[in-house]
């Protein structure tokens, strides 16, 4: 079992050294990350209490032009809300990151296209630790989905031959289920003729 990675790393050392990070970070202390996946406050799955993680396998070093960065991978096995049904999904995210390093906007234009920048700013000319939940959690809304969604259909009461009630809680189904036509019955469709039920359930789908 891997091992929390360290709150905040020296990027100075970490590349000088060639040093490589191999371990897991919390959705918890990720609260943008977690508000983008509709999580709490906690960085859990507001439905399964589940909390999310990162697995993250990360090399730091320079490369032969001086530039310093950093390379690995991100899996991280979440859950979202799907934005078609509202319900809680499993979300998996494995995300090939390769960072160069700039101490200013101005100085990313010159780095070299194999690289996404990461500005690492100088304070009284001295680099300072980076939290890296953070640089990690830029990397992880980038590769979000902009509506995550069951791969499958979750829709039931559109699918030919599913139980509505299944598909809305009260009067909700009963609703949707008075709106069907009875089986066999024709029901005209934009006034392009008549249609059986079982049509216009295939219609919906399409």
């Amino acid at each position: 079992m891997s091992s929390q990675l360290p709150e905040f790393v020296d990027l100075m050392r970490l590349t000088e050294t060639g040093q490589a990070l191999k371990g897991r970070v919390a959705v918890a202390n990720m609260p943008r990350l977690a508000t983008a996946l509709g999580l709490s406050d906690a960085g859990q799955d507001a439905e399964s209490g589940l909390p999310g993680e990162v697995e993250a396998d990360l090399v730091f070093g320079v490369d032969v032009q001086g530039v310093r960065n950093v390379r690995g991978r991100l899996h991280a096995e979440l859950h979202a809300l799907c934005q078609r049904c509202l319900q809680s999904m499993p979300l998996t995210l494995r995300v090939d990151i390769a960072l160069g390093m700039a101490r200013t906007l101005e100085v990313t234009e010159h780095l070299s296209d194999e690289y996404e920048p990461l500005i690492v700013p100088l304070v009284n000319g001295q680099w300072q630790l980076q939290p890296l939940a953070s640089i990690i959690e830029d990397e992880l809304l980038l590769a979000l989905p902009v509506a995550p969604m069951h791969a499958e259909q979750c829709l039931p009461w559109v699918m030919p031959g599913a139980a509505t009630s299944h598909a809305l809680p009260g009067t909700q189904a009963e609703t949707v289920a008075a709106d069907l036509p009875p089986e066999g019955k024709k029901t005209p469709l934009c006034g392009a003729g008549a249609v059986t039920a079982v049509e216009k359930e295939a219609v919906i789908l399409i």
